[in-house]
């Protein structure tokens, strides 16, 4: 413990010296490896480009070689001279080159750093593309779930109209049964209209028979005295029409045979003058039976 404590002491006073003097740091860019400690920085004339170019000067770490290697390169696109020193400061430098080889002035053999104002750039540039990806997630998801609600509405929508083409197969079934129910009932209609005329005829033939026995039973039920009484209003009632018809040479009293006759005769030229005339048949009455059936019988349809 002691012994590193030594150490890093001798280190710090040893890093303090060296910030006294010239001496930097030589670091590469693509791995931050220390190459070894740059003494000093040369410019040699280059011929092919009629320019003095720097070169840095040291000693590599470890065997404590001399190295030596531009600070700029050839770049062969612009067809410029291009500075490769990414940062300098009085402990460190950093070089661009991945390597030693002074004529290696490919792409591919350099490494470049940005500077603060380019990396907020690049980090600002980043964070928009991180955030932009990030809204086409989300949007995305969003998308995801709309196309599933489509979907299952779409099933909804086939499950609805398949129900709706059964219901309208049981509509159209229900009517045509209906229409059949409404023919049957035109028909039953028809049928009690019938049946109601026909029931009509009949009370109407009932209510002659009843007259008819009414008239019947009226006069068998007569006795012989009733005949006699009967008789003799006829033959008063028949005297008294007589009279109005002109003949008055008819006794009141009684009737001969003569007077019989020419009372025949003329009766026979009345009823002949009556059988002329036109013949006006009078609206039936109906009964009171009649009437009560009318009431009860139920109305037509």
């Amino acid at each position: 413990m002691v012994r590193r404590e030594k150490l890093l002491l001798n280190l710090k006073k040893d890093i303090d010296e060296m910030m006294g003097t010239p001496f930097v740091l030589f670091i590469r860019a693509n791995t931050f490896e220390t190459v070894g400690i740059m003494t000093k920085i040369i410019h040699k004339y280059d011929s092919s480009w009629g320019t003095m170019r720097p070169w840095a000067i040291g000693l590599t770490l470890g065997d404590g070689k001399r190295f030596e290697e531009p600070l700029d390169r050839k770049n062969k696109r612009t067809g410029e001279l291009e500075d490769i020193i990414q940062m300098k400061t009085n402990t460190i430098l950093i070089t661009a080159r991945n390597t030693g080889d002074p004529d290696d002035d490919d792409d591919d053999n350099f490494s470049y750093l940005l500077s603060p104002h380019q990396s907020n750039r690049m980090k600002d540039s980043l964070d928009r593309i991180k955030e932009r990806d990030r809204i086409i997630h989300d949007l995305q998801k969003k998308l995801d779930e709309i196309e599933n609600q489509r979907d299952y509405y779409h099933r909804e929508a086939e499950a609805s109209g398949s129900e709706i083409r059964n219901l309208r197969a049981r509509v159209s079934l229900l009517s045509e049964k209906v229409a059949d129910v409404e023919q049957q009932a035109s028909h039953y209609r028809t049928e009690l209209k019938k049946a109601h005329i026909g029931r009509l005829e009949g009370e109407g033939a009932i209510d002659e028979r009843l007259s008819d026995a009414r008239k019947r039973g009226a006069f068998e039920a007569k006795d012989s005295s009733d005949v006699i009484i009967d008789a003799a209003k006829k033959q008063v009632n028949a005297k008294q029409e007589l009279s109005k018809l002109g003949m008055g040479d008819i006794s009141p009293e009684y009737a001969t045979k003569a007077d019989i006759k020419t009372m025949e005769q003329r009766l026979a030229a009345q009823v002949k003058e009556i059988a002329n005339r036109p013949i006006i048949t009078p609206e039936r009455k109906e009964t009171p039976k009649t009437q009560i059936i009318r009431k009860e019988s139920p109305p037509e349809e």
